[in-house]
């Protein structure tokens, strides 16, 4: 799987991390009930162990289980992972088939917030390579999501990425900050994402020093998670919100740096190493 596959999968994965406990606390279970949970319990373990042939085998059987009773909730939730799974493996016709058929479906009772979840991940499947489809999809996951719904909070910050990534600086600072405020306060990581693009903004703004106390926040929550990605990211923007301080600076995206050679993360490392070879101003 490709470095953009993988993060694509991943990102699509922490969205619905809760996927699977969803469709799980009934009083009651049936038999085929608890073989569909397990089939997605070994599924999202083979995903995790990014054996993505044989997780999308067990998504394939529990969403044959859950058809079989016809469970709304299941159905929907299973053909979110294999979505999942479909990106992963580069196959994204067939994955944005079974967003579709969540988002669409109109003879079985999908959830608001199963059906606003399936526009987001469309969005974050296409923003790469289809902004217009991306804006789109947001909509359509505001729509579906209403007043409120479990990922309103992810999909103003992906509408907030959007418009900084077009330009749109002011408008992507008042959605990431109506993020911020709908995120559950247990969505640490997505929280950090909110006030990474609060800050990106206002670097976009060239008013860099209400970004400063942001970033930090953010990082203290990276590091609290372990997320070297993000910490990466975190310490590389600390370093642009510090342009007027150069030796500031550049401690920063020495910091970035050391942690993107240690995760590996190529690209990264590339980039730090480009700006701590710049001049001085």
């Amino acid at each position: 799987m490709s470095r953009a596959r993988r993060w694509i999968a991943c990102g699509l994965w922490v969205v619905g991390a809760g996927l699977l406990g969803a469709c799980s606390t009934p009083v009651v279970r049936s038999a085929a009930d608890v073989r569909a949970q397990g089939y997605n319990t070994q599924g999202m373990d083979r995903f995790k162990a990014a054996d993505l042939p044989r997780a999308l085998v067990l998504f394939q059987q529990a969403l044959e289980v859950g058809q079989s009773i016809e469970d709304d909730d299941a159905i929907a939730a299973t053909r979110l992972n294999l979505a999942m799974v479909y990106l992963g493996m580069g196959r994204q016709d067939e994955a944005l088939k079974q967003l579709d058929l969540v988002m669409d479906e109109r003879r079985l009772a999908f959830s608001a917030d199963r059906r606003a979840e399936a526009a987001l991940r469309r969005a974050l499947a296409v923003q790469a390579s289809d902004r217009e489809s991306a804006e789109r999809s947001l909509d359509r996951a505001v729509e579906l999501c209403g007043g409120h719904c479990s990922v309103r909070g992810k999909i103003l910050n992906l509408k907030a990425y959007v418009a900084l990534d077009a330009g749109r600086a002011e408008e992507a600072l008042r959605l990431a900050q109506q993020a911020h405020g709908a995120l559950d306060k247990q969505d640490s990581l997505e929280r950090a994402n909110a006030l990474r693009l609060q800050s990106s903004s206002y670097i976009a703004l060239k008013t860099p020093t209400a970004a400063m106390p942001l970033l930090h926040e953010a990082l203290k929550i990276d590091k609290a998670a372990g997320a070297s990605e993000k910490i990466y990211q975190d310490l590389l923007l600390l370093g642009q919100a510090s342009m007027d301080k150069p030796e500031l600076a550049k401690d920063y995206w020495m910091r970035a740096h050391d942690v993107a050679v240690a995760a590996k993360n190529e690209a990264g490392s590339r980039r730090t190493a480009r700006l701590l070879a710049a001049p001085t101003p």
